[in-house]
This record gives C-alpha cells, structure tokens and sequence, in this order.
C-alpha cells in the first residue's frame, strides 16, 4: 500500500534536493528518483544535484493523494487486485455482524473474482439490499456472551493447603 505523506513540512518557494525531499518526507532517495523518472515529479535533472521546486513537489503529492482516494457508492466495494470499486458479482454479498452497530459486507469481483470486504453500518443494511442482494450471516460464536456461566465453574473456593505447610 501506497504511504501517504505530508506536505505540511514541504516549502512552496524552496528548491530542494532528491536527499533533502526523502529527509523531508521521510521516505528513501530512490523513492524520490524513480518519482522523477517514472513517476511525473518535475525536476531539473539537466545537472546534478537534481533539483525540485517545492510548488511541483507539492502538486506531485496532492495529485497522488486524490487519485488514491475514491467515494464508494454504498454497494459497492473496493476491489484491491483491480484497484477500482466494483459490485459484487452477480448482485450478490454477505452480511458478518462484527459489532453491535457495523459488520462486514463481503462479495467477489466481477472482473478478477477476488474476495471484496467493506465494513458498513449496520442502519446502512436496507438501502444495501435495495441496490444488490444481501446474506446475514450468523454472528461469530466468540463474540457472542453467553448467558449462563459454564456448569465446569464453581463461585465458591475450597480452601487448598499449600504444599509446603502439609509436610511440616
């Protein structure tokens, strides 16, 4: 996964460096080159050391920043091997409650057939399953308290002597 980085420490009016950038950012020098190279970052690499503008560096960061973000329709789910939010194959998901107010959506792509997970609210589930078709599943026994303490469990203590006082 890509690391977001900030680009509040980042001058606008300053030229800097490919090792003043990675010092700044906090990330490795080739990172910063192969930005430069393959990436779409703005430098003069007429002479070296090679020099960014720090309005171009900022510009580069904030145009990674927004095409890694994508609003999701609220049936719809993020698909990481196509990079891109897709519906569930054949309309169809499950529903796992994880928490008393949200769980999790889960579906198969449609293009690559990998497994697609998206948390949701649970006050969501209805306007889910008027776009696409919706299982609940039962929730994780683990997660569920039990009612009655198991019958194994006794509240009162015997009162055990210490193995060492039993051979005085």
């Amino acid at each position: 996964m890509a690391k977001r980085f900030s680009t509040g420490r980042i001058k606008t009016h300053r030229v800097y460096t490919v090792w003043e950038v990675s010092d700044v950012l906090g990330c490795h020098r080739q990172t910063v080159i192969r930005w430069i190279k393959h990436g779409g970052l703005i430098a003069d690499t007429s002479s070296k050391p090679w020099l960014i503008e720090g309005r171009d560096l900022k510009a580069f960061l904030g145009a990674r920043q927004t095409k890694a973000r994508c609003k999701l329709a609220l049936h719809h789910c993020y698909c990481l091997g196509c990079k891109a939010p897709q519906e569930p194959d054949g309309k169809i998901a499950d529903y796992v409650q994880q928490t008393p107010v949200s769980g999790r959506l889960m579906g198969l792509c449609p293009s690559c057939g990998t497994l697609m997970n998206k948390v949701v609210r649970r006050a969501d589930l209805e306007a889910i399953r008027a776009k696409i078709e919706v299982t609940v599943q039962k929730a994780n026994p683990r997660l569920v308290s039990r009612v009655d303490p198991p019958s194994n469990v006794t509240l009162e203590q015997e009162a055990k002597p210490h193995g060492k006082a039993q051979q005085g």
